[in-house]
């Protein structure tokens, strides 16, 4: 079940203090900002800079990957003799980017060039035999794969066969035999030369095209970095949502990569990506006296424009992807944008269905207790759109989670992962129950036969038992500072923005702020699925935004304490800049929390007649009890079935306030339990914890006619009838 993350601040020692405060003084920032890039290994003056300047002088030379000279002879090669070239490549965000970089920059060199793009349905991932048939049979000569092809061992040999040759790029874990090919150019080789292995395949294609460009280049005389110049300004923009797409770690090449990139997207949009993102605009937005500014960043591609692309090779044809990326006609791309976002409306609806369907399979057959592993599977589950939901269960209950679609016999799987759990190494460990499978530590897919699924379900926990502990299970937060109300300013959130930027690897920076106080809370958005929080501030409120969570499963009243864990961003609103904090996780502060703990586990020690007490602990509810508790509901229930204890707590004080002395939660909570044993309520616990760190409850209010003997319900009687024991025994 969801457990409460645990937070981790972090915490500098003496002498890495001292270099804070070193690079602090030379580079005139804020000690925030010099502690937080101290913490992630700059820790001197110049690796600060260097850093914070993203500078493309830190690319690595393209010809220290191994087989990268091989590569670009036979390119060139193809492209001098005329050779009609396939670039072959995968459907997701990752693939089509990398198809359509490397198919521009070869066109745009005089290449004959083709495009195959397996199909999701009835290809799957990979290189296959009859898609190899169909080239050689369209007179390709040169098959370059782009975010595939490093496992294809079989496929290379049978299109020697055929005549063709092949030149692999690929990021994916390599097997113990790589491809019979002319150059297999992957950062993660075994034999690996390059000083950076975690480049998307995209950011493969972008080293191939560096090293092609650099060659070009020479043969005109220029020995500089004119090469790195072109490539940056005319495709690091797809290298940049390839990379930011598949989740890629945001340091050293990538960082660079995606800071250029984004610079591009923001100041010249190519006409695909313009078309895009004018869809994507709020209607209101288009003609309003003060349109809101649009932030290009990594949060932008990653959750508003890679869905759209990535929904094509999911429900689609990923080649509207491509072509939305390849055409300069604002006529078409606008057609593809629209047909793109209508697709994903559609993924959106059906990721929503299977969500609730894994959700329900889970809580009703997962062995929570003992196993570590959730390995979900069912028929008419899409195969385009089950690694989402698996995103989704893995974030839930913080367990590697494989969901799997069975269809005919056969079982198409894809998992995700946690960290202390590497799901390529778990399924090589397992790989006598599959079909074939391949994948990264985090992400990976598979086959598998439907009768051996619960065979692959019994031996991925035990195999995670000998890699999870109980504590790797229980979900963890990083938190990089604490800080204080005078520190959440525009000036400040700008400040920290020189770390953008920001991802897996370089996230964004995670800020405490500890006993603030609520002022107004409310609910905003379309189905109010977002809160505000207003908290107190000696100037005007500190805006803080909860996304994703209605008010109603925050559990949170005006007046409560609480701390949280944010991210600071600059909200610009009719061009008047102010800071908002954007919640990722909060909770009841420590002394309330601590109280609620104790109510909690008094009223379980209470109703399983664990614990002896005494009649003075006030517990038993009496009619005007009752009464208090029942009105509140009702107020509760007009607005929303779905509430917490605590919530109903400050209800009951707000409307009683002299009650505050006596009435206690633990008192509250049997009588709600109580109203459900009469059929006064429905009453049912959630398997989601309160943003305040409380449990939640689903109450709904039912007609019932003539009076209810609320002294009569069992629950009622045995604790009265303890209490009596224990009167008997007191005297």
């Amino acid at each position: 079940m969801p457990k409460l993350k645990k937070w981790i601040l972090k915490k500098l020692n003496r002498e890495a203090l001292a270099k804070s405060a070193s690079i602090s003084s030379e580079l005139g920032i804020g000690r925030v900002l010099s502690d937080i890039l101290v913490q992630r290994g700059y820790d001197t003056p110049e690796d600060a800079s260097n850093f914070l300047k993203k500078a493309t002088m830190f690319f690595h030379d393209p010809f220290l990957m191994n087989d990268m000279q091989k590569g670009v002879e036979r390119i060139f090669k193809a492209i001098d003799r005329g050779e009609r070239i396939t670039v072959y490549g995968d459907y997701d965000v990752d693939g089509v980017t990398s198809v359509s970089t490397l198919y521009l920059y070869l066109t745009a060199k005089g290449a004959t060039v083709d495009i195959y793009i397996p199909n999701r349905a009835g290809e799957g991932y990979g290189m296959n035999i009859p898609a190899l048939d169909k080239l050689a049979a369209n007179g390709t000569n040169l098959i370059i794969t782009v975010d595939t092809g490093i496992t294809a061992i079989e496929e290379a040999r049978y299109l020697k066969k055929l005549g063709m040759e092949m030149v692999v790029t690929d990021h994916h874990h390599c097997q113990e035999q790589l491809p019979e090919a002319v150059a297999v150019i992957n950062p993660r080789r075994p034999d690996n030369t390059y000083p950076f292995e975690e480049l998307a395949g995209v950011g493969v294609v972008f080293k191939l095209l560096c090293a092609l460009e650099k060659t070009y280049q020479s043969t005109l005389g220029n020995n500089g970095t004119e090469y790195l110049t072109e490539v940056c300004q005319k495709y690091c923009d797809l290298v940049a949502i390839g990379t930011i797409a598949d989740v890629m770690p945001l340091r050293d090449e990538n960082r660079l990569i995606c800071a250029a990139g984004l610079r591009n997207i923001e100041k010249r949009p190519r006409e695909g990506l313009k078309a895009l993102m004018d869809q994507l605009e709020p209607k209101n937005q288009k003609h309003s006296r003060y349109p809101k500014k649009r932030k290009i960043n990594t949060t932008y591609i990653g959750f508003t424009i890679a869905p759209k692309i990535n929904a094509a090779g999911r429900l689609g044809d990923a080649m509207d992807g491509v072509r939305l990326f390849l055409s300069d006609s604002k006529s078409e791309t606008e057609a593809i944008a629209e047909k793109l976002c209508n697709l994903n409306v559609q993924r959106q609806a059906e990721e929503n269905r299977i969500a609730a369907e894994a959700i329900e399979l889970a809580e009703s057959t997962h062995d929570f207790a003992n196993d570590s592993v959730l390995v979900l599977a069912k028929e008419n589950w899409h195969h385009g759109v089950i690694g989402i939901v698996a995103s989704r269960l893995t974030e839930r209950y913080n367990m590697p989670t494989l969901l799997i679609t069975v269809e005919d016999g056969i079982g198409k799987g894809s998992g995700r992962s946690i960290k202390g759990l590497n799901l390529s190494d778990a399924l090589s460990a397992c790989s006598d129950s599959l079909i074939r499978y391949g994948g990264h530590e985090l992400a990976a897919g598979l086959t598998v036969s439907a009768d051996k699924i619960d065979e692959l379900r019994v031996k991925l926990n035990e195999y995670a038992r000998s890699c999870l502990t109980s504590d790797d299970i229980v979900p963890t937060l990083d938190i990089d500072h604490e800080v204080e109300d005078k520190d959440i300013t525009v000036a400040f959130a700008e400040e920290l923005a020189q770390l953008e930027p920001c991802g897996v690897d370089n996230l964004s920076p995670m800020l405490l702020k500890r006993n603030a106080v609520i002022a107004d809370i409310s609910s905003i958005g379309a189905g109010n699925k977002h809160t505000k929080i207003l908290l107190r501030s000696e100037g005007s409120p500190k805006t803080a935004l909860v996304f994703g969570t209605p008010m109603s499963e925050t559990d949170l009243s005006v007046g409560d304490v609480i701390d949280l864990a944010f991210q600071i961003d600059v909200n610009d609103f009719q061009n008047v800049k102010s800071a908002q904090m954007l919640v990722k996780d909060a909770r009841l502060c420590e002394a309330e929390l601590t109280l609620y703990d104790k109510e909690m586990d008094f009223y379980r020690k209470v109703t399983e007649e664990e614990e002896r007490f005494s009649v003075h602990d006030r517990f038993l509810p009496d009619r005007n009890d009752f009464a208090i508790v029942y009105t509140a509901l009702k107020k509760l229930c007009a607005e929303s079935d779905v509430f917490g204890l605590h919530k109903l707590y400050r209800t009951v004080i707000a409307m009683n306030p002299t009650l505050l002395p006596l009435m206690r939660m633990s008192k509250i909570k049997l009588c709600v339990r109580i109203f459900a044993d009469v059929g006064l309520i429905s009453f049912e616990t959630l398997p989601t914890v309160a943003l305040s760190g409380t449990e939640l409850y689903r109450i709904r209010i039912k007609q019932v006619d003539g009076k209810v003997n609320l002294e009569g319900a069992p629950r009622f009687k045995q604790i009265k009838k303890q209490l009596k024991r224990e009167s008997r025994i007191d005297a």
